[in-house]
């Protein structure tokens, strides 16, 4: 399978992904999960009839896939999708809990079923790695999904939370922002020459970590990152530390010199749970993320003078 299709599974998965995330919205807000399922269904759908060449005349509808590719499977479920569809779009009808739930586990059936039929590879291999930006996040996420295909679950937890530190980097490097989000570093000051007591200097050291941890919450909240997901991914965090590189002034500001790739080092944090569940929930959110922070993007050049 070439590239191009592969991001267009990908665009296709992420689409399912977003019903998915909206089948567990409080009511009534999770209705409407049934038009992003629809949507990625149908999706799927034209893409099939694009490989086996079946054109597509201005009266096609979503019935006509099935009488066109007669190995497409899960007919009878996707009709009835169709149906809560149209209910929700056009007559205003709301979708019950139990509606939400059947819709949610035919469309996953519609997905397992018919991507090998017609793409040879499992819908769960379809990654949206392929959907991200930066070359090095890319990387780090290709290898926390092996990690995860091989069950080796502790070294996928360390690469996705590299990954999301790649994602901060490349993302503040590219747009020379970090100035923007960090707090100032000078708030608090200690020379170590007052003659203070231990409870004090004890004291100043809980507020400058305090100041530190505000700075990270604005970041994460200035991103429109998901700060509750946020927090059970940060729980699972191992300590990870970038190995210092140099430094340059870049339009006045002081940025990170990058002569090649950047080296962590890590310590495993014992008390994790390194299984397949957490595993996932990392790599997924890191993904989540990377899109989040694409969905608005610019270049500097639009706003800057070169």
């Amino acid at each position: 399978m070439d590239e191009l299709m592969m991001r267009r599974l990908a665009v296709i998965k992420q689409l399912y992904n977003q019903g998915l995330n909206q089948s567990y919205d409080s009511e009534p807000m999770n209705g409407f999960c049934l038009l992003s399922f629809h949507d990625s269904v149908e999706m799927f759908m034209k893409l099939c009839l694009e490989i086996r060449g079946i054109r597509k005349d201005p009266s096609f509808t979503f019935y006509d896939h099935f009488n066109k590719i007669p190995d497409l499977q899960c007919k009878t479920t996707m009709f009835n999708l169709n149906k809560k569809r149209v209910a929700l779009k056009h007559d205003g009808s709301l979708p019950s809990l139990l509606d939400i739930e059947i819709s949610r586990t035919n469309v996953t059936d519609f997905f397992n079923q018919n991507t090998p039929i017609f793409f040879d590879i499992q819908f769960s291999e379809i990654s949206l790695v392929s959907l991200l930006k930066y070359e090095s996040v890319k990387e780090y996420l290709s290898k926390s999904l092996n990690n995860l295909k091989d069950n080796d679950f502790e070294n996928s937890i360390i690469n996705s939370h590299i990954a999301f530190k790649e994602l901060f980097f490349c993302y503040k490097e590219d747009k020379y922002i970090g100035n923007y989000f960090e707090g100032n570093q000078d708030i608090i000051s200690y020379s170590g020459d007052l003659n203070t007591s231990n409870e004090m200097e004890r004291c100043i050291d809980q507020i400058k970590e305090s100041f530190s941890n505000i700075d990270d919450i604005i970041e994460i909240l200035g991103l429109g990152i998901d700060y509750k997901k946020y927090i059970k991914f940060n729980i699972l965090s191992p300590y990870i530390k970038r190995l210092q590189g140099e430094l340059e002034i870049r339009n006045g500001i002081v940025v990170e010199k990058v002569k090649s790739k950047r080296e962590y080092k890590f310590n495993i944090d014992k008390r994790v749970k390194s299984n397949e569940r957490n595993s996932k929930f990392c790599f997924d959110f890191v993904i989540d993320c990377a899109l989040k922070l694409q969905n608005f993007d610019f270049e500097i050049n639009e706003l800057l003078k070169s």
